[in-house]
């Protein structure tokens, strides 16, 4: 039986769809279920997923559109493998990824997340290049969280393995019991309230904060297409930079507590000043976000203090993360 089961939301990928589905059937280490989440795509997605001969595929066909979070928490409530992996319908994976990264991940108790080396894939059948697209989930003193190396050429030290913050939700390995240690009541394991961009980071910070490590195994690797791309900035569309906008300040309010506030002042702050600065003059777009977050804020707070008290490492340890040169940890390979 297979230990792994595998989570795709698809929302209007057909173009690239069918290469990621390909990448699954060849998997040396077969998945026990394939859950794909269609949420009210337009496209040709679910012609795609109707033709598709992948064995276990299980797909949910949505009439509205509810987020990657929520897709993702119904995949989840689908299956009941020890592994999940979270992957998106624009990431096409090597045949051994599965059987590479659950190997690796295996051998460590506390590991609550693992993730290979994503590289960028161009086109419809998401052709293998060598610049990077995530390394690993990084964090800064600034509140902000980045793709390790995103957009870079590939090189030498990314080819070590490393304890790393967390991993995107691109292709993250998940193992279900530290998922069950962290979710919200109800099985909410991504923060529904995030609706897309940052959950990622937020269920990172939640599960360093039981003592949940992740670990990056560069063995593992996948292509992954990614529209929005870190290293373009705020070219995105008005929706995505509003969302953008709402959930850095979602992510603070669930999980920085005062230790770590007072360890990375002044950065946040002066981050949270800027922000604000940017959607009063050159990004007015963006000022809905600010308003939607003013008006989520005792519902994120609430969390923040439910997540406050199953903390089990502290806040002054977590800002480690935050410090240059200590973004990664060395992992014995």
């Amino acid at each position: 039986m297979s230990t792994v089961d595998v989570v795709i939301v698809v929302h209007n990928h057909a173009p690239t769809l069918a290469a990621t589905l390909a990448g699954l059937a060849s998997q040396t280490l077969t998945p026990s279920r394939v859950v794909v989440v269609d949420n009210a795509s337009s496209d040709d997605s679910r012609c795609v997923l109707a033709t598709s001969r992948l064995a276990g595929l299980d797909v949910v066909a949505w009439d509205t559109n509810r987020g990657f979070a929520a897709g993702v928490n119904e995949g989840l409530r689908r299956g009941r493998a020890p592994w999940v992996l979270s992957l998106n319908p624009d990431c096409r994976l090597a045949p051994d990824f599965l059987a590479t990264l659950v190997t690796a991940a295996a051998h460590h108790e506390r590991l609550g997340v693992a993730c290979g080396l994503l590289l960028r894939g161009e086109g419809g059948d998401l052709t293998a290049t060598d610049v990077v697209d995530s390394a690993g989930m990084v964090a800064s003193a600034a509140g902000r969280h980045f793709d390790r190396a995103a957009g870079l050429p590939r090189r030498s030290e990314l080819d070590e393995p490393a304890w790393v913050f967390g991993a995107t939700g691109a292709a993250a390995l998940l193992r279900r019991a530290a998922l069950d240690d962290v979710a919200y009541a109800g099985g909410e394991v991504f923060d529904e309230g995030f609706f897309a961009y940052r959950e990622d980071a937020d269920l990172a910070w939640r599960l360093q904060r039981r003592g949940w490590s992740c670990l990056y195994w560069p063995a593992a690797v996948g292509w992954h297409g990614r529209a929005l791309r870190p290293e373009h900035a705020r070219r995105g569309s008005p929706a995505v930079n509003r969302l953008g906008v709402r959930n850095r300040f979602l992510l603070l309010w669930s999980n920085a507590d005062w230790r770590w506030r007072l360890a990375c002042f002044p950065w946040w702050a002066l981050r949270h000043l800027l922000v604000v600065a940017a959607c009063a003059t050159v990004e007015r777009s963006s000022l809905d976000g600010l308003r939607e977050a003013w008006l989520m804020r005792r519902v994120q707070r609430r969390r923040g203090r439910e997540n406050a008290a199953r903390a089990t490492v502290s806040g002054w340890r977590l800002a480690s993360w935050c410090a240059p040169g200590y973004r990664v940890r060395r992992a014995i390979s």
